[in-house]
C-alpha cells in the first residue's frame, strides 16, 4: 500500500505539467483563432467608412465593444494590475492600458516561472509575440514569449522576454542619432545610377527647411522596361526548407551579395523595423529574396556599411517588389541611405485590382497557397543573435513575393486595356511612394492641444497647464535619451497627472501603473511642474474657445468611393431661399431684393476684318447683369397686378403693368 501511495504522489506532479502544458496549447490555438477573426473586422478607410453606415452594423459594434471593454477590466481587476475605467477614454489610451497591464502581468509571470525552474539562463527558446491590435498608430511594447519545445512533444519550459532584457543597439553606433529640431540631411556619400550628379539642396516646405530627393531626377524620368509590361509564366518558389538561405552580419559578405544581385531582372525586398526603445526608429533587418536564394541582412551590425546597395536597389532595370513599402522607403533613407528606383508595389496592385483583402498574408495563401504565421509581427527584432522561428518568418516575408508579382503583373494585363493602364498605374503609384522624403518628428508648442481635445475632458487653467508642461518635457527627455514618447510617459499616464495634479511625489507615482523607468528618475522635476501648475490661476478652459490652435480640415481624399462633390447636404444654407414658412405652417413666397451685379464691357481696341489702325482710347460702359433669380423677383410684382386686376382693359391695364415693371 505504501509503494501504490508512493507511485500516485510520484503521478501527481506529472499530471498536473501535462495539464499545464495541454492548456497552454489550447490558449494558443484559440489565440491564433482570434487573431484570425481579427483580421476579418473592415479595415479603416473606405471599407471600415462603409460597413459603418449600416444601423445594424453599428449596433453589433458597439454591443461587442462594450462587452470587450468589460471583460478586459474585470481580467485586469483579476490579474491585480489595476482597475481602470476605460469607458470614457479614446481608443489610444484604452490600448496603453491594456498594453501596461500586459507588461504587469508577463514581468510577473516571467519571475514566477524562473523561481520554479531554479535557473535565470535562457533555454532554447521559440519567441512568440502577444496579438495586438495594429490599426492604432501607437508603438507597441508588448513583451515576447518564448517557448521551449521538442520535436513532436510539448512545451514545457516558457519564458517571457521584455525589451528591457536586450541591450540597446544606439549604444554600440559610431555616430550618434540626431533628434533634435533641426532638418533630417540626407546621409548618401555616393550616388550610383545616376542621371545628374548628387546635390543637397534644402528647401522650405510648411516653414522648414527640406532637402530634396537625392533620386528626384531619376524617379521623375524613369520609364519601365519592355519586359515589365508583358505577361510571363508564373516561376512556383521552391519550398521554404530547401531554399538555401544567407546571414549577412559582416561587411566582407557584401561585395558577393551585390554581385550575385546584379545579375537578376527582379528581387523580393522587406523591411523589419523597431520604434518602442529608440525616438524616431530603428531599421533592423533587411530581407532580400532571388528566385532560388533568400538573404538576411542585420541592418545593426551593418548599419553604416550598407549604401552599396544603391548599386542595385537605383538600378533601373532591376524590378525591385515590395509589399506595403510606405514606412520601408523611409526607414531605409533615414537609417541607410539606401534609395530605391523602379519598385512594383503588391499593395498598390492589390488596391488597383480591388482585392477584398491587401494583406501579405492574404495575397500569399490567395495567389501561392500558403497560410504564414504572423506571430512575429510585432516582435521585438534586435534581438541577437535571431531564433529559428523569427528567421523563417522574416524568410516567408519575401520567399513567395516574386511569385504574386507574377500572377498580379498577369492580372494586371488582362484586365487593362490596350494601352496596359492598370500596370501603368501600378507602376506610377510605386514611383510617387519611392519619392517620400523623410522628416523628422517635429515639436510645437500647440502639440499637447491635439491630445487635449482628444481626450475629451475639461481642464482648468492649472490642469492645461501641467499638461503643456508635461508635455514638453516628455519630448525633451525622449529626444535626449532615444527613447519613445510611449516609453517615457504613455498619452493615458500623462493625462492622469495632469488631471489629478497630485501634491506629493507619491501621487504622482500613483498615476502611473507601472511606474515608468524614466518618471521614476525625473520625479523631482515632474514635482516641480506640478507645483508650478497649481500656482497658476483657477480659470476654466472651453475647448471651443480659440486657444491659439487653429484646427486643419483634413484634406479630402477625391479617390475615396465615398466622396460626393455634390452634396451639399451639411452645408449652411446662407443665401435667399424662395420659400418661407409662416407661423401657421403655410409656405409663401417671399420677394427678395437682391442688389444688382455690376460689370465692365470693355470695347475691343482692334476690329476685326478691318485694316490695323492705332490703338484708340479704351472706353467702357456699365451695364447691369441679372440673374435668373433677380429676373423672377421682378416679375412678381407684375404677376400680382395680373391677378388682382383680370378684367382690366385697354389703357388702364397698360398703365398698371407699366408700373409694376417700372415700380
Amino acid at each position: 500500500m505504501d509503494s501504490e501511495a508512493g507511485k500516485s504522489a510520484s503521478d501527481k506532479p506529472s499530471e498536473e505539467k501535462n495539464d499545464t502544458d495541454s492548456f497552454c496549447k489550447d490558449a494558443f490555438l484559440k489565440l491564433m483563432t482570434l487573431t484570425k477573426d481579427a483580421r476579418g473586422i473592415p479595415s479603416p478607410g473606405q471599407e471600415w467608412t462603409y460597413y459603418s453606415s449600416f444601423v445594424g452594423v453599428r449596433k453589433v459594434v458597439a454591443s461587442e465593444k462594450k462587452r470587450v471593454l468589460d471583460l478586459i477590466m474585470k481580467l485586469m481587476e483579476q490579474q491585480g494590475t489595476g482597475k481602470p475605467n476605460m469607458w470614457k477614454k479614446d481608443i489610444e489610451e484604452q490600448f496603453d492600458i491594456v498594453v501596461d497591464g500586459n507588461d504587469t502581468s508577463l514581468e510577473r509571470i516571467n519571475n514566477n516561472l524562473d523561481e520554479a525552474n531554479g535557473i535565470r539562463k535562457a533555454p532554447d527558446t521559440v519567441l512568440l509575440s502577444l496579438p495586438v491590435n495594429t490599426t492604432d498608430k501607437t508603438p507597441s511594447k508588448a513583451p515576447w514569449n518564448q517557448e521551449k519545445a521538442g520535436e513532436g512533444k510539448s512545451p514545457s519550459v516558457f519564458r517571457l522576454l521584455a525589451a528591457k532584457n536586450i541591450i540597446r543597439p544606439q549604444l554600440s553606433f559610431k555616430e550618434k542619432i540626431d533628434n533634435s529640431g533641426r532638418p533630417f540631411v540626407p546621409i548618401l556619400k555616393d550616388k550610383p545610377n545616376s542621371l545628374k550628379p548628387l546635390a543637397l539642396i534644402p528647401q522650405i516646405i510648411d516653414g522648414e527647411d527640406v532637402y530634396d530627393h537625392p533620386y528626384e531626377w531619376e524617379l521623375e524620368r524613369f520609364q519601365p522596361t519592355p519586359k515589365q509590361l508583358e505577361s510571363v509564366t508564373p516561376q512556383s518558389p521552391p519550398d521554404l526548407e530547401e531554399t538555401p538561405y544567407e546571414l549577412l552580419d559582416e561587411a566582407s559578405q557584401l561585395p558577393q551579395l551585390i554581385e550575385e544581385l546584379r545579375k537578376c531582372t527582379e528581387i523580393a525586398v522587406d523591411v523589419e523595423h523597431h520604434s518602442y526603445r529608440t525616438f524616431q526608429g530603428l531599421t533592423c533587418l533587411i530581407q532580400i529574396s532571388t528566385r532560388t536564394k533568400d538573404y538576411l541582412i542585420d541592418a545593426l551590425a551593418l548599419r553604416y556599411d550598407l549604401q552599396c546597395l544603391n548599386e542595385v536597389f537605383t538600378h533601373p532595370k532591376i524590378v525591385k517588389v515590395f509589399h506595403g513599402a510606405n514606412q520601408d522607403i523611409i526607414w531605409l533613407q533615414r537609417d541607410l541611405g539606401v534609395y530605391v528606383v523602379n519598385m512594383f508595389d503588391t499593395f498598390v496592385a492589390a488596391t488597383i485590382l480591388g482585392l477584398q483583402q491587401k494583406s501579405l498574408a492574404f495575397l500569399l495563401n490567395m495567389y501561392c497557397k500558403v497560410d504564414p504565421n504572423k506571430h512575429f509581427q510585432l516582435a521585438d527584432w534586435r534581438i541577437r543573435p535571431l531564433p529559428d522561428p523569427m528567421v523563417k518568418y522574416a524568410r516567408e516575408d519575401t520567399h513567395y513575393l516574386l511569385n504574386v508579382y507574377d500572377q498580379m503583373k498577369n492580372e494586371l494585363l488582362q484586365k487593362g486595356n490596350a494601352q496596359k493602364n492598370l500596370i501603368h498605374s501600378v507602376i506610377s503609384q510605386s514611383r510617387d511612394v519611392c519619392l517620400t522624403v523623410y522628416r523628422k518628428p517635429k515639436f510645437a508648442e500647440t502639440s499637447y492641444m491635439e491630445l487635449y481635445k482628444r481626450s475629451r475632458k475639461f481642464f482648468n487653467a492649472r490642469q492645461l497647464y501641467a499638461l503643456q508642461e508635461l508635455f514638453r518635457w516628455r519630448d525633451k527627455v525622449a529626444r535626449e535619451e532615444d527613447e519613445s514618447i510611449g516609453y517615457v510617459l504613455p498619452n493615458h499616464m500623462l493625462l492622469g497627472i495632469s488631471e489629478t495634479l497630485p501634491r506629493e511625489m507619491q501621487g504622482i507615482l500613483a498615476c502611473c501603473n507601472p511606474i515608468p523607468p524614466l518618471v521614476r528618475s525625473h520625479l523631482l522635476t515632474l514635482h516641480h511642474i506640478i507645483l508650478k501648475a497649481r500656482e497658476q490661476s483657477l480659470v476654466t478652459v472651453d475647448k471651443d474657445e480659440d486657444l491659439q490652435v487653429t484646427e486643419s480640415r483634413p484634406l479630402l481624399d477625391m479617390n475615396n468611393e465615398m466622396y460626393c462633390p455634390h452634396d451639399l447636404s451639411k452645408d449652411p444654407v446662407d443665401g435667399p431661399c424662395l420659400m418661407e414658412f409662416s407661423e401657421g405652417g403655410t409656405i409663401f413666397i417671399k420677394p427678395v431684393k437682391v442688389k444688382p451685379l455690376t460689370i465692365k464691357l470693355k470695347e475691343p481696341t482692334i476690329h476685326f476684318g478691318s485694316q490695323i489702325g492705332p490703338l484708340r482710347q479704351k472706353r467702357s460702359e456699365r451695364r447691369h447683369y441679372l440673374t435668373p433669380y433677380e429676373r423672377y423677383c421682378h416679375v412678381l410684382p407684375l404677376r400680382e397686378v395680373l391677378e388682382q386686376a383680370p378684367q382690366t382693359t385697354g389703357e388702364e391695364r397698360v398703365r398698371q403693368v407699366s408700373l409694376a415693371i417700372y415700380d
